[in-house]
């Protein structure tokens, strides 16, 4: 009897052993599935902590092998269910089902890269829509390997067949004629009304490989960082007024009709705010003339022009229809602070702008704070995207040859840790920028070097 017991109590511990085995104590990563499977297992024992961040359009439901990740401002759900398990059978036809961790995907959106960078998944990217717009100077040697595929633009047949040869698909394919059908990861972080939430996208990418836990740090850092230059530029007595404005020139598009806009863009106004300005309270926002939009921001201290064409002082001056002899007129022209967001460019004209900021939310509040006061977040500090005009800044073209860390590992962040004190901006700043000054210098060097090793 009690050899019976005992054999008994042996089975049991085989048994619970074999099971506690089972129990991953991390995420299953780089297309590591499950052997054995469990149904009383969690696969997913690292989650995504999506209360700590600021992403509004997509969330995420977690179940013991698979997730639900949902894309509000879509109105589609996945269902990503961890490989060597089996799929949920109540799901109905609209959700898309993907096997992770990924190995294989398709960026068909620009801003979808550095994303992936981050959590240092770039390479998992086996087709691009078209390579030469990534500014990512890694990401252009990546190209070059071979290793992934750029997707036909004429060949429908090719086509098809390169999208076959992935698993997933992010952002929606720019040749396709056909309107958005149900095999595309759906994208919305542009659509985010806050800069922090928009780099917060880094967890819904995450949630693909599996990588919840280096997503949650990225978020943390990022997030805690963005925090600190905040509270540093929020302590300045005068607010320098800022507008972001575009010149929209006679085209097929807007009836060879010319006008003039000024952005109210919700993550611009955090931004601007957030960098210790304040954004232009116009009454109007779309000008029929350029006489009419000047009038309204002749008193402006910082102007951010976002028209496409013309990227040097006089085309700024001809589009706004600016002569000389009333340069005078404008405080913006007089201060020297009028901005663009092409300081990063590839050699095809792709705008950095449109992916790296996006997700390093921090780092983009470093380059707004530096625009409304020179001497901030430190004395050294070399913008990286917003380029001063006036001052007739260069443009930094990017090339494989700028490449300063490897794509099979996690990008860093451009941003600066900050731990240094509030900022000071000297009373006069709106009306002569050379005379700002912050009593900050801390991080200056690591700033400088940073930027060198980016971009030299």
């Amino acid at each position: 009897m009690v050899a019976k017991i005992a054999s008994l109590l042996a089975i049991a511990t085989v048994a619970i052993s074999s099971v506690a085995a089972q129990a991953p104590t991390a995420n299953l990563i780089n297309g590591q599935c499950v052997t054995t499977y469990d149904a009383s297992v969690d696969y997913f024992p690292e989650k995504l902590n999506t209360n700590e961040d600021k992403a509004t359009y997509f969330s995420i439901e977690y179940h013991n092998n698979y997730k639900i990740v949902k894309n509000s401002r879509t109105g589609r759900t996945y269902v990503l269910v961890q490989c060597g398990t089996p799929a949920p059978t109540d799901v109905n036809n609209a959700t898309e089902i993907y096997q992770v961790p990924i190995t294989k995907a398709a960026a068909m959106e620009t801003t979808v890269v550095p994303y992936l960078e981050m959590i240092g998944a770039a390479e998992s990217i086996k087709l691009i829509a078209d390579g030469s717009l990534v500014s990512s100077p890694c990401f252009q040697k990546y190209l070059n390997t071979g290793d992934i595929a750029q997707l036909s633009a004429t060949n429908e047949t090719l086509q098809a067949e390169q999208i076959k040869n992935v698993q997933v698909q992010f952002g929606a394919n720019p040749y396709d004629t056909v309107a958005d059908t149900n095999n595309t990861v759906t994208t919305a972080q542009t659509y985010e009304p806050d800069v922090l939430g928009r780099a917060s996208w880094l967890s819904y990418y995450a949630a693909f490989y599996n990588l919840e836990s280096v997503a949650n740090n990225l978020t943390k850092n990022m997030t805690d960082n963005y925090n600190r230059l905040k509270e540093a530029a929020s302590h300045y007595s005068t607010k320098p007024v800022v507008a972001w404005t575009t010149y929209d020139a006679p085209s097929q598009y807007n009836n060879n009709t010319a006008s003039y806009i000024l952005s109210e863009a919700s993550y611009k106004v955090g931004l601007t705010n957030d960098a210790g300005a304040t954004m232009l309270n116009a009454t109007s926002t779309t000008f029929a003339s350029a006489a009419d939009l000047l009038k309204a921001i002749s008193n402006v201290d910082i102007l951010i022009d976002e028209t496409f064409i013309g990227s040097n002082l006089t085309a700024f001056l001809q589009n706004y229809n600016i002569s000389e002899a009333d340069q005078s007129k404008y405080k913006f022209l007089t201060n020297k602070k009028v901005y663009r967001e092409d300081g990063i460019l590839t050699s095809s004209g792709g705008y950095d702008w449109f992916e790296a900021p996006v997700a390093m939310a921090d780092a983009l509040l470093e380059d707004m704070i530096n625009a409304v006061n020179p001497s901030a977040p430190s004395d050294n500090y070399k913008r990286n995207w917003l380029r001063n005009i006036v001052l007739n800044e260069p443009i930094k073209t990017t090339t494989e040859s700028n490449c300063s860390w490897a794509e099979d590992a996690p990008r860093p962040n451009l941003a600066t840790q900050f731990n240094g004190n509030a900022f000071t901006l000297s009373s006069s700043s709106s009306s002569d920028a050379n005379k700002v000054r912050t009593l900050n210098i801390a991080g200056a060097l690591a700033a400088a070097v940073a930027t060198l090793a980016y971009l030299s």
